[in-house]
Formats: structure tokens, C-alpha cells, sequence
């Protein structure tokens, strides 16, 4: 958002669990229809390598995803052979050059192509597919292990089939690699990625099946790998932005592969866009700093947006916003609705409650201006739901508030030319910068964890509802 000078010294409240790591813990099992355990949770995918070596390099040094990458690697291949004629028509031509895992100490030659020579430096940190050759190569020293680590072991199979996407472009397959520009293939691999992990997720793989862990864990990763805040989507090495990469995936999750086919037809529009001179010339270009100008603007925005929108029959106030320093927070009159961490909505007095200390850990560690902005927005959202009697209730409501967070953060995009109240000397808006849409993704995966209680939705669900207010307003949230 953009920025101002006004600084607050609130003090931290308790420290909230690393953003990610608390959705790595979940345990989801139940039966298929064959009796076999079909177990979701992060710990019940298989581990361990191979007693007699690594299937494509039995020199590899052994890593505990392994036995789980070789079974993601047979799926994928098998997934394309079910669902290339779906998509496309015609038969799937199977990888010709295989899988090979890159280290440093790898002493067996790994293939040549697209100016890769077999050096593991130029691998370091990457995974990549080389149409000359129909080979993948992935670093199995520093990027798998990493993602592995930090967000679940699904993140690797999930980039492994990312890479498979590029194959399904090639020449090979379909000779679409060169003709689009680099967002499109990009996030068309993501979309595919996303296709077979939602068939993982309803079908299972030898027995189990990605949790709601796992998929929380993918999109983090995307998140992690996505574009800067304030890159083009022009830049001939863009893969777009976190919230461009999750759309991506969850188009592919939520549909299947016909839906990432249609991207050739109907490119993406990537929602990237530049800081201005003016953002660039302040300290930190994207955010405004934590403090009393900070909460105002976006009180005062939100206050505008829902007031033009709420149609009552009569005219509506929408709330006010009080800080308070606890970390609990609690109406001075009536009851307290609690939204969710730190939110608070109060119909009594028509006012949103928010705890000051633990806004100022999201603004800490998601880190940014708007995941403040989104805990703020959440609580207008149940004011305008008690609003308009929503029946909706538990996470249902819940969800519903995410997209009406979306709604507002689409009618403040720097290019929207017909805003719901335009910018003006007597009603000034708001605008977002480049990075805000990713900070409102990493809130919503944030708050869809466990260990807020029931009723807040999934990780996965709640992302895409903000993204369905960003992308469609009004008939993102409420078409039938």
C-alpha cells in the first residue's frame, strides 16, 4: 500500500507459530473403498531411500523423500497417459530422457541441452526440463532437501510435476514451448501441477493421499518461488507473482487439466504491476510503517467501500475500528464476536476490535502492510454479513469473509479504472503495491490453520475464496 512517516511503538504480544511451519502437522486418515488406509498426513507419505540404491542415480546420496519422489514420478506419468486425450486429443508420448537428480559430488555425467553442460552449479536451487533431450534435472542437494524440509515432502513431487507441465509443452508433445511468452508456460506448468495434485488428493497414490497439510505445504512453496513484488510479467524469465502462481495451481486443482489447456487459448493475465517513482523514492516502497496512519487509512478506505456497497434500504455506517494494546480482545458493550485471532466484531457498539500487538506480528512476520489490512478487512467482512442477515455460519461464514476481503483488495488494484468509489481530494483511496496480494495469500493460509479452532475453513479454501473476490468482486462471492 502506499506509504506515510507516522510510526506507532505498540509492544509485541506472545510470538505467533513461524507463518507455515503449523500447517505442516495435521493428521487426516480415513478408509478407500478397497479397506486400505488412506492416510494424508505429512508423516504417513513414505520415507526412506533405497536400500540398493536410487532408481536414477544408485551413486545418489539417500534422502527421506526418496521412495515417495520415485512412486510421484510413476503417478505423474501415468496421470498424462489418462489425461493428455482428455485435454488435448491423441496419445501421451512418454518421457524419452528421464529423471536426474544433480550434486556436487555426482561423479556419472548428466545429459547436455539448452545450454546445460552437466555442471551442478548451474542447477543449484532449480529444477528444470530441456526440451533437447526430454529430460528433467532437479537439485537433489540444496532445493528439494530445503522445500522438503520447510514445507512438507508433496512440495517436491508438486515440482516435479510442474517440470512435467514444460514436457507436456515441448515439441515432443504438444510445440507450444516457444510460442507463448514465459508468465503463460509458466503458469500453465503450474496449473498442471495443480491438476495432478488434486487428482493425488481425490484418487490417492499407492495407498495414501495428500492432506490438507500437503496442499497447505505446495502452495507455500509456490509462494516461495514466485516472482519479487514489483517485477513484470514481460521479464523474459517471469513465473509470475504468489498470488498469480496459487490462482494457477488451484484453477489445475479444482478442474483438472482441461481448464490448464485453455490457457493457450486464454492467456493468463498476470496481476503484476511496478512500484511507482513515488514508492520508490521512500524507505520501504510497498508498506506503510506500523502505526496510527497505517490503521486509519485502512479503516477509512474500508469504511468508504462497504458503505457504497451495503444496500439495506437505507443508508449504513459501517463500523469503526478501536486498537487496543491486549492480545485478547473483547467489546467494552454486548457481545463479543470473535473472527478470528486478534479480530474482533462488536454489534453492540459498531465497531471492529483489533489487537494491536498481534497485527504487529502479522505486519512482522508475513510480512507486510496487508496482512494487517486483511485482518482488518475480515472483521468489516462479519459487519457486513450481520449486515445483510447472512445465514451463513462455522466456516462457511468464515470463507465468505475471505472473499469479501478479495472484493475490496480488487476494487483498490492500481488499474482498476472503474472503482467502486473513485479516488478523489474528498474521498481519497487507497491503492495496493506490488507484493500486498501475496501477503493477503500468506494471511489466509495463516489463519486457515488448526490451531485457530474449527469453523475457519481450510488453508486451500480460504485462499481460493480471496481470489475469487479479487478476481470476479460481486459474482466471485455471491453468484450461485
Amino acid at each position: 500500500m502506499v506509504t506515510s512517516t507516522l510510526s506507532s511503538c505498540a509492544d509485541s504480544g506472545p510470538p505467533l507459530t513461524e507463518v507455515g511451519s503449523r500447517n505442516l502437522d495435521e493428521s487426516d486418515t480415513s478408509v478407500g473403498d478397497d479397506g486400505k488406509v488412506i492416510d494424508g498426513s505429512t508423516s504417513r507419505i513414505p520415507t526412506g531411500d533405497f536400500a540398493d540404491g536410487f532408481p536414477l542415480d544408485p551413486d545418489k546420496p539417500g534422502r527421506p523423500y526418496d521412495r515417495f519422489l520415485i512412486d510421484a514420478i510413476e503417478d505423474i506419468e501415468k496421470f498424462w497417459e489418462e489425461n493428455y486425450e482428455v485435454a488435448y486429443g491423441g496419445r501421451y508420448v512418454r518421457l524419452e530422457g528421464g529423471v536426474h537428480p544433480a550434486y556436487s559430488d555426482r561423479e556419472s555425467e548428466l545429459p547436455n541441452g539448452c545450454q546445460f553442460v552437466g555442471d551442478y552449479e548451474d542447477v543449484r536451487d532449480n529444477a528444470f526440463y530441456c526440451d533437447e533431450g526430454d529430460f528433467i534435472v532437479y537439485d537433489d542437494e540444496s532445493l528439494f532437501p530445503g522445500f522438503a524440509a520447510e514445507f512438507g515432502p508433496a512440495t517436491v513431487a508438486v515440482i516435479m510435476a510442474h517440470e512435467w507441465g514444460h514436457a507436456i509443452q515441448s515439441t515432443a508433445r504438444r510445440d507450444t514451448l516457444y510460442s507463448y511468452v514465459n508468465t503463460t508456460l509458466e503458469l500453465q506448468a503450474d496449473c498442471f501441477a495443480g491438476a495432478w495434485a488434486g487428482h493425488v488428493e481425490r484418487d490417492g497414490l499407492n495407498g495414501y493421499r495428500f492432506s490438507q497439510s500437503d496442499v497447505t505445504g505446495a502452495l507455500l512453496g509456490l509462494i516461495q518461488i514466485g516472482d519479487a513484488p514489483g517485477s513484470t510479467s514481460y521479464d523474459p524469465a517471469a513465473h509470475g507473482s504468489a498470488f498469480d502462481r496459487v490462482s494457477a495451481f488451484q484453477d489445475g486443482f479444482t478442474g483438472g487439466v482441461v481448464p490448464c489447456a485453455d490457457y493457450e487459448s486464454n492467456e493468463p493475465v498476470p496481476l503484476q504491476f511496478g512500484f511507482t517513482v513515488e514508492e520508490l523514492s521512500r524507505p520501504n516502497p510497498g508498506d506503510f510503517p506500523f502505526g496510527d496512519e497505517m490503521f486509519a487509512s485502512m479503516r477509512d478506505d474500508l469504511r468508504v467501500y462497504w458503505e457504497a456497497l451495503v444496500d439495506i434500504g437505507a443508508a449504513w455506517s459501517a463500523p469503526d475500528l478501536l486498537l487496543v494494546e491486549a492480545s485478547d480482545v473483547e467489546c467494552a458493550t454486548g457481545d463479543t464476536d470473535v473472527v478470528t485471532t486478534g479480530v474482533a466484531w462488536c454489534p453492540g457498539d459498531n465497531t471492529v476490535v483489533i489487537s494491536s500487538p498481534i497485527a504487529r506480528q502479522y505486519y512482522e512476520q508475513i510480512p507486510g502492510d496487508f496482512a494487517v489490512a486483511y485482518l482488518i478487512g475480515l472483521g468489516y467482512a462479519e459487519a457486513v454479513q450481520t449486515a445483510i442477515d447472512s445465514n451463513l455460519e462455522g466456516a462457511e461464514r468464515a470463507i465468505l469473509s475471505d472473499c469479501l476481503v478479495g472484493m475490496w483488495s480488487g476494487d483498490i488494484l492500481p488499474f482498476n479504472s472503474d472503482p467502486v468509489v473513485p479516488d478523489s481530494e474528498t474521498t481519497p483511496r487507497i491503492v495496493l503495491s506490488p507484493g500486498d496480494l501475496d501477503e493477503a495469500i500468506r494471511t489466509a493460509l495463516s489463519l486457515g490453520d488448526a490451531d485457530n479452532g474449527p469453523g475457519m475453513g481450510t488453508p486451500f479454501d480460504k485462499v481460493d475464496a480471496f481470489r475469487q473476490g479479487v478476481l470476479f468482486g460481486t459474482d466471485g462471492c455471491f453468484a450461485a
